[in-house]
């Protein structure tokens, strides 16, 4: 297991539970004082489909693919973390036995950053952040399978009804690299 401190990750129970809000969000706070590297990791395994909507651009034959994103005006997620403030913004998309691979080949194309703002499940079974947070619908009980195995890591379950999350990002700190919950305000 690889500790990366300066890393604050966060799952979804399934999609659309507000990842990327949240993430817009702590970019927003943060930006000012570090610079920060953006990553959506989209694992992919068999059988998962369901839980990643419509694929327009499958892997096939490839491992997996790393796209840095330049666009600050396309819907696509991560050109929301880089029009929030985040320096740099990446995509990796990665059949789920290449995930360390995938993580190493990021690794080495980053540098000099201070924080890494990640979505992803996956990730957390090869990276030990800083702080893993789990947003989790107040609805729905359905959870993707990734999300079931990684949970128990979850430094925080956080809860939303679609529209706000039970999580107060004052509560988030970060210090010599390192990102904690401040868990008094946080309860």
């Amino acid at each position: 297991m690889i500790k990366k401190t300066e890393m604050l990750m966060i799952g979804g129970a399934t999609r659309n539970v507000g990842k990327t809000h949240l993430s817009i969000n702590i970019i927003k706070k943060f930006s000012d004082k570090y610079n920060i590297v953006g990553l959506k990791v989209k694992t992919i395994r068999d059988n998962d489909s369901f839980f990643h909507g419509k694929d327009k651009n499958p892997l096939k034959d490839d491992k997996y693919r790393i796209i840095e994103e330049k666009d600050t005006l396309s819907d696509e997620d991560s050109s929301k973390m880089l029009k929030a403030g985040a320096k740099k913004v990446f995509r990796i998309k990665v059949k789920n036995q290449y995930i360390c691979e995938a993580y190493e080949k990021f690794k080495n194309i980053i540098s000099d950053y201070d924080m890494i703002i990640c979505e992803s499940n996956s990730l957390r079974s090869e990276i030990e952040p800083g702080v893993f947070l789990m947003i989790k619908s107040m609805f729905i009980n359905t959870m993707k399978p990734s999300a079931l195995e990684m949970q128990k890591y979850a430094d925080k379950i956080i809860f939303t009804d679609g529209k706000k999350h039970n999580f107060d990002i004052d509560s988030l700190l970060f210090s010599n690299k390192k990102w904690t919950i401040d868990q008094k305000s946080n309860n």
